[in-house]
């Protein structure tokens, strides 16, 4: 759609997508809806992705980036019937009662129109700040166009699976559009104080310090070397054969090439901007974190474990909390962004938490 100054622009590929553009609506906290991010998730995704925008005045205002979920991507902790199945399981608000409605269970939803972003935490529509920045009818046009899309391509519905709780006029637009809603977890994140790990021990609760000390004891104890290096390309096979233990731990098979091609792809759009917190011990890495910055905040994206190595040595904690807390003091970071799961762990370390809801609109059913 087009008309006079305002117009509505639809991209099929990031190729087509003017950089400054769309970066010119992502904040610093924003990385997994930047542009290098979309050219990640698309060359990764292994379906079809929309980036829609709302322009006026010939400057962009509003944007949401899309993809068609069918039960062939691989993706499936972010997919809307996965998350359904899990959070009905899990007795999270809202639910069993939808997943109840559905006919046909929550396998009827797909495929899907999964809309605001392909990763997993803070789905949402993109805007401009300052006086001319996006309206609600923005937002209410791009979702009007994300429907149409879905319409167009013979989609059972329109999710949105994250949307976090500060996000209001997103949510607003959603309810008042008839979708159906339940919570989706929780999105967590962590202030980093400049004075770093002992400002950050010296922050929590009696008890837990000491127990956080403990646990730095056991991992200089165990012999494990940590250190803070680039992704080289000699490091993401092992890192890869890493991260699908991990998987495996939690019920989830996944191929180590596919964990290496986007560990790997990661880094090549990332470059300086990707880098890894690694633990060794007796001559290989034991465990990573693999770490994203964007401005002043790092994401912690990836991560993996030698438990075989490790038993109970927490590596883990050390690598996402203590360690980088303090190399995120050194490089100037503000706030690392750690999404969802785990919450007891997250929070009980510090880390601040916000709600996240899962909209889903299925097709044909609006009163």
């Amino acid at each position: 759609m087009q008309s006079g100054e305002n117009a509505l622009i639809r991209w099929e590929h990031t190729a087509d997508i003017p950089v400054d553009d769309w970066d010119g609506l992502v904040g610093p906290d924003d990385l997994f809806l930047s542009h290098r991010w979309l050219r990640v998730a698309e060359e990764t995704a292994r379906t079809p992705m929309r980036y829609l925008c709302v322009r006026r005045g010939g400057q962009p205002v509003a944007a949401l980036a899309t993809a068609l979920a069918t039960a062939d991507v691989p993706w499936v902790s972010g997919r809307v019937d996965h998350l359904l199945d899990r959070c009905a399981d899990e007795g999270l608000d809202g639910a069993a009662g939808l997943l109840r409605r559905l006919e046909g269970g929550a396998g009827a939803l797909l495929p899907t129109v999964h809309s605001g972003g392909r990763h997993v935490g803070r789905t949402r529509v993109l805007h401009a700040a300052g006086p001319e920045h996006a309206s609600r009818q923005d937002v209410e046009l791009l979702v009007a166009e994300a429907e149409e899309l879905a319409a167009g391509t013979g989609c059972a519905s329109v999710s949105f699976p994250y949307v976090d709780e500060r996000d209001t006029v997103l949510d607003g637009v959603l309810r008042d559009r008839d979708y159906s809603s339940f919570t989706s977890g929780n999105y967590h994140w962590l202030p980093v104080d400049p004075a770093g790990f002992p400002a950050y021990a010296a922050a929590l609760p009696r008890k837990r310090r000491l127990s956080v000390l403990s646990e730095r004891r056991k991992v200089r104890g165990a012999g494990l070397e940590v250190t803070h290096e680039p992704v080289t390309p000699d490091l993401v096979g092992r890192l890869a054969e890493l991260e699908v233990r991990l998987l495996a731990k939690y019920g989830l098979t996944w191929p180590a090439e596919r964990s290496a091609a986007a560990i790997g792809t990661a880094a090549a759009r990332f470059g300086d901007d990707a880098s890894v917190l690694l633990g060794r011990a007796g001559g290989d890495v034991r465990g990573f974190a693999l770490m994203l910055r964007r401005g002043d905040q790092w994401y912690a994206r990836q991560c993996g474990f030698d438990y075989g190595f490790l038993g109970k040595v927490p590596l883990y904690y050390e690598l996402l909390y203590y360690f980088a807390v303090e190399r995120a003091a050194e490089l100037g970071v503000a706030a690392i962004q750690y999404g969802i799961g785990s919450d007891t762990a997250k929070r009980s370390r510090g880390c601040g938490s916000s709600r996240l809801t899962c909209h889903v609109l299925p097709l044909g059913r609006r009163g």
